[in-house]
């Protein structure tokens, strides 16, 4: 009871027009991270959430190990091709889903990771097309 009185006096002594300095938050360990190249996202931290229920690339699902093969080869490495349903293929920046090469193709997706130039390469490469078709089904005579 004498807590409260005690807070209630010194609520009544500061008026609408104080201000009452405070020290700033200590920087979370997100905003101390470094920023990742090309752009992509990190989550560091999440409360509530598992890292499976968030979408990931297929190298980093948490549900499914994957084995890295030393350079793009055309059928899935080790059960790559297993995926959970918020997996996204590092290739073709898209769902598991609808990546038309997963299980197989010159090279197969299943097996693209980030640690790899060659696969680095085909992403952006990827980009630059899904880029000019966006840009061709904008502007389909090019006068744009």
């Amino acid at each position: 009871e004498v807590e409260v009185e005690q807070a209630e006096a010194e609520a009544e002594a500061m008026s609408e027009d104080d201000v009452e300095e405070v020290a700033p938050p200590p920087q979370s360990s997100a905003a101390a991270a470094p920023s990742l190249a090309g752009g992509d996202v990190q989550i560091s931290a999440a409360s509530g959430l598992l890292p499976e229920h968030l979408p990931h690339q297929r190298a980093l699902c948490p549900l499914h190990p994957f084995h890295a093969a030393e350079r793009p080869v055309a059928a899935p490495v080790d059960g790559n091709e297993a995926a959970c349903p918020n997996c996204y293929c590092f290739a073709c920046d898209a769902p598991v889903s609808a990546c038309r090469h997963w299980r197989g193709g010159d090279p197969a997706h299943c097996n693209a990771h980030g640690d790899s130039a060659l696969w680095r390469q085909k992403r952006v490469n990827a980009k630059r097309q899904r880029t000019r078709a966006a840009r061709a089904a904008r502007d389909p005579l090019g006068l744009g």
